[in-house]
């Protein structure tokens, strides 16, 4: 069911939900698969509050709560063309707070507000990043999940509108089309902040096994 977490949201937050992949391992389009009573999308939007803007990248599918449906131009551009489409949307909202989440991951809403708190948290609640030139305390403008082995969940993000500028420019003109996500943050001037959660808030499904298997 819905997180209780779900009523009034973080002011100027937009949530971005990357959900246009093809589903080859699990045999079907498992963001429509069920788990327990409701789909695996709709899973992955609990604890979002309920007056959140959302955009679903990807094709239609039933939901419960309203969201922005859109797609990258032309469809199938992979994750990073995603990603800059919904930036764009996103941008256009003129949020102030962008959080990124992968609609195959059931806790990713939960997820998503770790994150955001991470980034807008008062300077005396959090580790600041370092400028490695400057060697100087500095806030994060961007910060990424990293699950339990140390692994940078680069779809998993929470981000300020200037570091949501920087990845469309660095997408180039064909808006990342081919393009690889963890490549892009990369080559930010600053890398984003690395944020340590929990494996229930990064695992993903890929097979039909782990759907099984969380049920």
């Amino acid at each position: 069911m819905p997180s209780a977490e779900e009523g009034h949201g973080v002011d100027g937050l937009a949530v971005i939900v990357l959900a246009g992949g093809e589903s080859r391992r699990f045999g079907s389009d498992k963001l429509v698969a069920y788990l327990d009573t409701r789909t695996l999308l709709e899973h992955a939007l609990d604890g979002i509050p309920a007056d959140t803007p959302i955009a679903v990248v990807g094709p239609e599918r039933p939901l419960s709560r309203a969201v922005t449906f859109l797609r990258e131009d032309p469809p199938g551009g992979g994750p990073a063309a995603g990603l800059v489409a919904g930036l764009q949307w996103a941008l256009g909202r003129h949020a102030s707070v962008i959080a990124t989440l992968p609609g195959d991951a059931p806790a990713g809403g939960r997820a998503a507000l770790q994150l955001v708190r991470a980034l807008t948290a008062n300077p005396d609640q959090r580790s600041p990043s370092v400028d490695g030139e400057r060697g100087v305390a500095t806030d994060p403008e961007a910060v990424v999940a990293v699950d339990a082995e140390g692994r940078e969940q680069v779809l998993q993000l929470a981000l300020r509108p200037n570091v949501a500028e920087a990845l469309i420019e660095l997408a180039g003109p064909g808006a990342g089309h081919g393009e690889s996500v963890r490549r892009l943050l990369h080559r930010l001037p600053r890398s984003p902040r690395q944020v340590e959660l929990s494996a229930d808030l990064t695992s993903d499904i890929d097979t039909t096994a782990q759907l099984r298997a969380r049920g």
